[in-house]
């Protein structure tokens, strides 16, 4: 996946004894190194039984300007001299996968799929089956769908990232996105009472690979149970994807090692309310390690204190313009 914003993209593979024994997907944002090649996930893939490479190492070896395939020998990395003045930030869901890795205060939830809706309903509370319930016998209404629902899409979410005091992505980053999935489906899912968008979601797959990318309510949504009804609809259309047209995925050296399909509801900080409401869910959290060598300004309190006080009309374009150089 690569959008309209000149990304260089590399694929960093290394090598022993004529066999590939490492890969490192990674990308060039032209601020960092960033090694997002799917969803929130990235990271350096192994062969079993193999130890994790320095990463400062393999980035000093390729070229800034240059993009694409790199064949790297395993001994020329052998080398303890693995400092670097360019910045990396690589998130994943293995540790072992990372030298100095840290643990962020971050995991990832997601369920298993089972075979139907009928067996996924068994498997939810009894609370959580009368809320999405009652959200089906009300007055509102899912659509599914693709680039004809942006503009719904993007009315809940740029005003929900504003009542989360972040930065929002334009509406241009989701046209390219949409435009430039090509390894699997990409729809919106918008909720509506009395026509007005009231929720609207993002569901992105690989193989059997399912993320709700990006998630947003309006304030008035709650008392319908909108986000109940919303999650609820994205694991029946994964179940029904799930039956027809893709093999599940097997994802070696993370936590996904065998073959199933999986819902995934994203990141979330650990005991926060967005952690606590995944958790009314059938979910397993499995912890993000982070490895960063340089200073995360999205952490700084009077950066945020700052952009609170902003009024939407000037958030809403100034975000847009910002968050590309978040990386």
């Amino acid at each position: 996946m690569i959008l309209k914003i000149n990304w260089k993209p590399n694929y960093i593979l290394v090598f022993k004894a004529d066999e590939v024994c490492a890969i490192l997907p990674i990308v060039n944002t032209g601020k960092a190194w960033v090694s997002l090649p799917h969803f929130s996930y990235g990271g350096m893939l192994l062969k079993h039984g193999e130890k994790p490479f320095p990463v400062e190492k393999i980035i000093e070896m390729i070229s800034d300007n240059e993009h694409g395939y790199y064949r790297i020998d395993a001994k020329e990395l052998i080398s303890d001299n693995s400092i670097t003045s360019k910045k990396i930030f690589i998130r994943s869901l293995e540790e072992s996968a990372l030298v100095n890795a840290v643990k962020s205060e971050k995991v990832t939830s997601v369920i298993k799929l089972p075979n139907s809706s009928e067996i996924m309903m068994e498997m939810l509370s009894s609370n959580l089956r009368r809320k999405i319930k009652k959200a089906e016998a009300s007055d509102i209404m899912i659509k599914i769908g693709g680039k004809e629902l942006i503009n719904d899409f993007y009315k809940v979410y740029s005003k929900n990232i504003y009542r989360l005091n972040s930065l929002n992505y334009g509406i241009s980053f989701f046209n390219d996105l949409i435009d430039s999935w090509n390894y699997g489906s990409a729809n919106f899912f918008v909720a509506y009472a009395d026509e007005k968008p009231i929720g609207a979601a993002m569901l992105l797959s690989y193989r059997g690979f399912y993320e709700n990318a990006f998630f947003a309510t309006n304030p008035e949504a709650r008392k319908y149970y909108v986000s109940d009804f919303l999650h609820w609809e994205m694991i029946n259309n994964c179940i029904k994807q799930k039956s027809t047209h893709h093999s599940p995925i097997t994802i070696h050296h993370s936590p996904f090692t065998t073959h199933y399909s999986i819902y995934s509801f994203g990141r979330s900080t650990i005991s926060s309310g967005v952690y606590k409401y995944k958790n009314h869910w059938p979910v397993t959290n499995y912890p993000l390690y982070n490895y960063l060598n340089f200073p995360d300004f999205r952490k700084n309190n009077w950066l945020l204190n700052i952009w609170a006080k902003l009024p939407f009309a000037i958030t809403k374009p100034l975000g847009a313009k910002l968050v590309k150089h978040i990386y």
